[in-house]
């Protein structure tokens, strides 16, 4: 959704020439340099069910899948424009040539196509929900926090990554221009988490410039 996440990482290559759109592109010892971290924070585990809520074109969401075993990838967002299957077929094509095996027989991707209210996740079928810089923009955010809390298993994990006034010098809002939307504060954040059903589980303050958080569902 956000384009935002692109400029999360200063080694990202952009070219005439690069071998997808609407992305950037990674060199393999970059993906595991940048994601390995995040994976390993996030606890991943083979064969789990993982999804990407508010995934852009799923550029990043596919780059992190090579460092991931035998899961079940679902990369969600809402427009359809930007997230083309067609598009990311060919970054699963050039990253297994670069690992020099099929990333797609590695994991199973799917593409869901979501809207501002529901997500169209499989209900209580995911070990884990990432959320990358789409948090703030949510402009229904305790429905789509309801909806996504039916869509993990009884023990599975949320992971939200953002961007929040006054952490690391932010400002009031979102400071891509293509966004603008107000920016919570961590407490606000944290508030609307456990009123829609969260327990905070785990935290970093930085993680590549960006707070982390992860949930579990409250009893």
């Amino acid at each position: 959704m956000m384009n935002t996440k692109s400029l999360l990482f200063t080694f990202v290559l952009f070219a005439a020439c690069a071998p997808y759109t609407k992305g950037p592109v990674f060199t393999k010892e970059n993906a595991k340099s940048t994601f390995q971290p995040i994976i390993e924070f996030l606890e991943v585990k083979p064969g789990m069910a993982v999804a990407d809520v508010g995934a852009g074109s799923g550029a990043l969401t596919v780059i992190m899948a090579t460092q991931l075993d035998s899961c079940s990838v679902y990369i969600q967002d809402i427009d359809r424009e930007l997230l083309q299957q067609k598009n990311v077929d060919k970054m699963i094509a050039y990253y297994s040539k670069q690992l020099g095996y099929p990333l797609g027989d590695q994991n199973h991707f799917h593409l869901v196509y979501g809207s501002t209210t529901q997500s169209n996740l499989p209900d209580a079928s995911l070990d884990l929900i990432y959320s990358n810089a789409t948090m703030h923009a949510f402009t229904e955010p305790d429905v789509m926090l309801r909806d996504l809390r039916k869509k993990l298993k009884p023990n599975g994990k949320i992971f939200i990554r953002d961007s929040f006034r006054g952490d690391h010098k932010e400002g009031e809002s979102c400071s891509d221009k293509k966004c603008g939307r107000p920016l919570y504060t961590i407490n606000e954040f944290l508030a609307k988490m456990a009123k829609n059903g969260f327990q905070l589980v785990k935290q970093s303050p930085d993680m590549s410039g960006y707070p982390v958080f992860g949930f579990t569902l409250a009893e």
